[in-house]
């Protein structure tokens, strides 16, 4: 075993060996190289906390029409709070924020490249976050995947393209996303002439306004042609952070073309559940694999991409009269969700739910209705063991009873647990993003600044395992008693491990002098070879 200390952001796809994260990385799902061009990228943290916006930029560098699911993941268990879909032309730009407004959490966008479905904003371009999973979805991480690529001579490139900056016709864009073949026949039957959904690889679209034709288009992949930027905006402070997303290539090799109407709960395994980050839909990659099709198994290889041990960056939390330089990490373990029966899951967390979710053994469908075992096999809660420096290479001195010539190594702080799938870690006097709730962790004696190391720990309580779904419910509607099958295995990849640390200069008097930065973590991986 050898241990390896990488910038995250450093690491070339084409040249592993010698650049960031070497020996963990396959040949399938990668981190971008310093392009940071990929086809999925994860934008590690979002807020509308405190007066806080969240904005996205995707950007298709490529001469086809690429189809992208924009889905934001809440912090405590990344089910999806939100998500729709972008389609965009070639060399097209999209841009949008999330933000709160009143009891509402909006994602708002000015932008005229199509989407589906359409804003349901009756005051401007936004979507409104469904209260289903909206609980605690204040923050929490988004994922950017790439579902499919259409060629120029495809009918939705065709309506997608923009003139004058206004899409051709984005009405027939969305009837490319509608259930064209019922959640159990999906690609059986592609002679089927409703608009929708046929497979991954191929839907259909009306001719044109008040038409009963339908015209067909045909997918491939979406290359590694995504650019992904985020910025996070304090309204009330006027301070602004900013960032590259982590960007993934070769995530998914085929097309993923799902409904934006149906789910999970329908029975439904080609809808807007997927792409996730374990690859394509589950109806045409497992249930009745359709040639062309994005493949599942992508979050073992994310894992293996993004899997650390240990975290490493700065901190501070200097104060003076005049002003404060503090500091918040974010550290975001991204994916949980792959790691659970996601079905029982779901019922598990339902209002009013008796159902139960727990850790047991993995295997084939064999999740135990009257205790819930079987079920959970996330990495998280995870241990953390926190070695903090100052700059002055002191470490925080452990008295266990007898004198010592200090400084002494740094002692270890255990925090108890990083319970979320999105954690904050509050270094300074005042927080710096706003967060619900953050992890506090004790600084050597007068220290003002320095740097840490934060080691992490699977939960030892059960088997970590990804989880999938392999067919449909014996009823078509899923129920526990007859629900969708799935199969857990085992697995020992790291700890997928993404964030960064954002620092706030806030004069207090000068508030127009404000301003902040975010810098990636990196990180430390533990990884097979000489």
């Amino acid at each position: 075993m050898k241990t390896t200390f990488k910038p995250l952001g450093l690491v070339a796809a084409v040249a592993a060996a010698s650049a960031g994260y070497a020996g963990i990385v396959n040949a399938q799902a990668v981190l971008a190289d310093n392009s940071g061009l990929g086809d999925m990228a994860i934008v590690p943290y979002y807020t509308t906390q405190k007066g806080y916006s969240t904005g996205v930029s995707v950007i298709n560098t490529s001469e086809a029409t690429q189809v992208v699911k924009i889905r934001l993941r809440r912090a405590v268990d990344s089910m999806d709070a939100l998500d729709f879909n972008v389609i965009l032309s070639p060399n097209d730009v999209y841009t949008g924020y999330v933000q709160a407004s009143g009891e509402q959490i909006r994602f708002y966008s000015n932008d005229n490249s199509c989407t589906a479905p359409a804003y349901n904003g009756a005051d401007g371009q936004y979507f409104v976050m469904p209260n289903i999973y909206r609980e605690g979805a204040e923050e929490g991480y988004i994922e950017v995947i790439g579902m499919a690529s259409a060629a120029a001579d495809q009918p939705i490139s065709q309506k997608a393209i923009h003139s004058s900056g206004v899409p051709a016709d984005c009405a027939r864009v969305r009837d490319n996303f509608f259930p064209g073949a019922d959640p159990a026949d999906y690609g059986s039957n592609t002679s089927q002439t409703r608009k929708g959904v046929i497979s991954s690889v191929l839907t259909n679209q009306l001719a044109s306004a008040g038409s009963s034709t339908t015209v067909s288009n045909t997918y491939t992949d979406t290359p590694n042609v995504l650019k992904v930027s985020y910025f996070i905006k304090s309204d009330e402070t006027g301070t602004e952070f900013g960032n590259d997303a982590v960007h993934i290539a070769d995530f998914m090799e085929g097309a993923s073309m799902t409904n934006q109407k149906f789910g999970l709960f329908d029975g439904d395994l080609q809808g807007f559940d997927y792409p996730d980050l374990n690859g394509g839909a589950v109806f045409s990659a497992v249930v009745e694999p359709i040639m062309g099709a994005g493949d599942r198994g992508a979050y073992e290889e994310v894992r293996d991409a993004i899997g650390g041990t240990e975290v490493i960056n700065d901190w501070s939390r200097n104060t003076t009269e005049q002003f404060s330089v503090d500091t918040d990490w974010v550290v975001t373990t991204p994916g949980q969700y792959n790691m659970t029966n996601l079905f029982a899951y779901l019922a598990s967390i339902a209002p009013g739910s008796e159902t139960k979710c727990g850790p047991g053994v993995p295997g084939a469908d064999n999740y135990d209705e009257d205790t819930g075992a079987n079920c959970d096999f996330r990495d998280i809660p995870m241990t953390a063991i926190f070695s903090v420096y100052d700059r002055e290479e002191r470490g925080i001195v452990v008295d266990e009873g007898d004198l010592v010539v200090s400084p002494q190594p740094p002692g270890e702080i255990t925090v108890d647990v990083l319970d979320q799938e999105v954690n904050v870690v509050q270094w300074g006097e005042f927080d710096v993003l706003g967060a619900e709730k953050t992890i506090s962790v004790p600084v050597p004696a007068g220290a003002q600044a320095g740097w840490a190391n934060l080691a992490v720990t699977q939960y030892a309580g059960t088997t970590q395992a990804i989880c999938d779904f392999t067919g449909l419910a014996p009823n078509g509607q899923p129920t526990l008693a007859a629900p969708i099958p799935v199969a857990c295995t085992a697995t020992d990849t790291p700890v997928p491990l993404i964030g960064f640390v954002a620092w706030q200069r806030n004069f207090g008097e000068n508030p127009d002098a404000n301003y902040g930065r975010i810098v990636e973590h990196s990180y430390t991986v533990v990884s097979s070879g000489p």
